[in-house]
């Protein structure tokens, strides 16, 4: 039942992602040829206006055209006079257009280039236009962080220029939504859905998102929420007919799901007579099937068979693609194993076999090799039925094995979507928190001289230093040291302006500081990331870590470190075992003038063992002044219950060895 759930839950976030496209199949503007609009462009006087001509009816004309929008991109090149960034800014921008149906990488690669020329254009819209674009495309390639950010900073522009920029914002929401929807984060696509429309009044536009705002309520199992939110979508009139087809087939979906048969029955049947009615085939045929799978699973046969003829009949469609016919296909197969025509039966499941073979869409196939197997079974032929139910059980499995990875692969996206906005909402409410806390000194100092500012400015330097204290005991090379150090230099440097070499040396410090906070995020992420809760992953960051500090300072190095351990790595065990490491090894690159380290990783015993050993120049633990290195290494290893041993002193080297229980 719960892959059932998950099968039909894809199917309808496809349809979803279909839906601009559809609409704007019923609503294409007549055709005109390029001489046409050649002969428009030749009576405009300026050159800009022939370029937005050019732009405009392109877009309008030739928008799903992509040959067409190359040609137009030569007839821009030959446009004299025109400004040749503007020039070149347009071509990138139809390249980039031609290209998004074709290839995306060379669609990335036009619209950045794109996006460059007309932000320094302050063409706002059509800049505005390329970021949607690019975003879609990275989508397209499974590259949802990039897609998420590149919406996230159109939509802080859009804001930003609101009165100048007539492109509407609700469009990157309901994309937002979108990309949310396709990793599994419902409720995130809920708040992107619901933004878009305190945004959107249109009925039809209203109604599609609520269809993709239902579903995913539905997919958080809050069906009835689902139903009250795309019911009143029944209620408008003049709704184009393919939101019409949608609502109904959607409300059928969560009405089946809700165990309310006979309403989601009825619900199809209208959506299907609609999509027939106005032959909305792409819809339709999906429509079809379902419905005819519908009436099977209630044992009403002659209507089962009644689709089966129209679907007969049309097969196979101009309109037709290789999914929706293997969806047609089986259930084919499975109407005639139900009328008892056996060969029949098989030859539709051999179709939908072959097809999905071809285009590499075996996911499709559900039972299809059950179906063959109750077929030979019928027909007497045991041994094939025994085969086709062997491969089935095989087929299964590898469905299953695929979701799994695919699922695993979302989860880590979209933890890392997730987190990443709890990370910059923290640091940017510590940036705010450290900008009031400067400007408060600054009035001070203002207003306040002498003793009093020497008074002051000691009582913020000890507070800093408490802070700093404790902030210190639990990450060491804390995240919120670093955004401190960023906003105290650039106060130096706003003080400092007049002098430009002083100036532009805290300005140094500051890209240093903002790059360090940048690779502390990161290792937090990681560090909590519950994708990264294995040895393996963790002894590789273990190893590339120590290569990348000790190469850089010349130290020659061997590593004994097992490839992966019996036992189950838990996260708080992960990060104190990691900042420990982290600390050993930054510590004798930084001060042990060691030509030679020597790292052990293991485990003894269902224990972890870890030896870390240098030949350098050693220290006194007692006497010399060793920051707050130790202190934190053994605070660490006290987190853990474990033993540390420390053996080192001045000319002898240092040798730290760390047993932890994992009991």
């Amino acid at each position: 039942m719960s892959s059932m759930k998950l099968k039909l839950s894809g199917f309808f976030v496809v349809i979803l992602f279909l839906m601009p496209a559809i609409l704007f199949s019923q609503q294409r503007a007549p055709s005109i040829s390029l001489d046409e609009i050649r002969k428009q462009i030749e009576q405009l006087e300026t050159e800009d206006e022939k370029l937005r001509t050019y732009i405009q009816m392109s877009n309008r004309y030739y928008r799903d055209n992509p040959d067409s929008l190359l040609v137009v991109a030569d007839e821009i090149k030959k446009i004299n006079g025109l400004d040749k960034k503007k020039k070149e800014a347009f071509i990138s921008f139809l390249n980039a257009n031609a290209y998004r149906l074709m290839n995306a990488d060379s669609a990335i690669f036009y619209a950045i280039k794109a996006s460059d020329r007309l932000k320094e254009l302050e063409e706002h819209d059509s800049y505005l236009m390329m970021e949607n674009l690019q975003a879609m495309q990275y989508a397209r390639k499974d590259q949802y962080l990039e897609a998420e950010s590149l919406y996230l900073d159109a939509i802080s522009y859009r804001n930003e220029l609101e009165d100048q920029i007539d492109y509407p914002i609700q469009f990157f929401y309901g994309n937002l939504g979108n990309l949310y929807v396709n990793i599994g984060a419902h409720d995130l696509a809920i708040q992107m859905f619901e933004k878009f429309l305190e945004y959107e009044d249109n009925p039809p536009n209203r109604c599609n998102i609520l269809s993709k705002l239902a579903i995913s309520f539905m997919e958080l199992e809050d069906i009835d929420r689902g139903i009250s939110t795309l019911r009143p979508c029944l209620e408008y009139e003049n709704l184009p007919p393919p939101i019409q087809s949608i609502v109904r087939s959607n409300l059928s979906t969560m009405y089946k799901r809700n165990n309310e048969v006979e309403e989601a029955m009825q619900l199809l049947e209208e959506a299907s007579a609609i999509s027939s009615r106005y032959q909305i085939p792409n819809i339709g045929n999906a429509q079809l099937s379902r419905l005819g799978e519908l009436y099977l699973e209630q044992s009403m046969l002659q209507k089962a068979d009644s689709i089966g003829r129209i679907i007969t009949s049309a097969l196979p469609t101009p309109y037709s693609r290789p999914n929706e016919d293997i969806v047609q296909l089986e259930f084919l197969s499975k109407l005639f194993l139900a009328k008892g025509e056996y060969k029949q039966s098989l030859e539709y499941a051999d179709q939908a076999l072959q097809t999905a073979e071809t285009h590499n869409l075996l996911q499709m196939v559900r039972n299809i090799y059950s179906l063959k197997a109750d077929a030979y079974e019928k027909l007497g032929d045991l041994d094939n039925a025994l085969v086709n139910e062997r491969l089935q059980r095989k087929h299964e499995q590898e469905m299953l094995d695929r979701t799994e990875r695919k699922d695993n692969a979302m989860l880590s996206v979209r933890y890392q979507l997730q987190n990443k906005e709890a990370q910059l909402l923290d640091a940017n409410m510590e940036i705010e928190s450290i900008r009031l806390r400067n400007m408060l000194i600054v009035i001070s100092l203002i207003l306040i001289a002498g003793y009093g500012f020497y008074r002051y400015r000691l009582y913020y330097l000890l507070k800093e230093e408490k802070t700093r204290n404790q902030i210190a005991r639990d990450l060491h090379d804390d995240l919120s040291g670093t955004l401190s150090s960023i906003s105290f230099f650039s106060e130096a440097a706003n003080r400092v302006k007049s002098d430009r070499d002083e100036s532009e040396r805290f300005l140094g410090i500051i890209s240093k500081s903002a790059i360090e906070a940048k690779e502390k995020i990161n290792d937090i992420i990681w560090a909590i990331d519950p994708s990264k809760d294995d040895w393996s992953v963790f002894l590789k960051k273990c190893k590339r870590f120590a290569a990348d500090v000790l190469d850089s300072n010349d130290i020659e190095y061997t590593f004994d470190i097992d490839d992966n351990f019996s036992f189950p790595v838990e996260l708080q065990f992960r990060q104190n075992l990691w900042l420990i490491y982290k600390e050993c090894i930054t510590n004798l690159s930084n001060h042990a003038k060691a030509g030679h380290v020597e790292i052990v990783l293991k485990e003894k015993s269902k224990h972890v063992y870890m030896h870390i050993s240098d030949d350098g120049i050693g220290f006194n633990p007692d006497s010399d002044g060793s920051g707050n290195g130790i202190e934190n290494i053994r605070y660490r290893v006290g987190q853990l219950a474990g033993i540390a041993k420390l053996d080192t002193a001045p000319g002898e080297g240092t040798k730290w060895t760390f047993t932890f229980s994992t009991s």
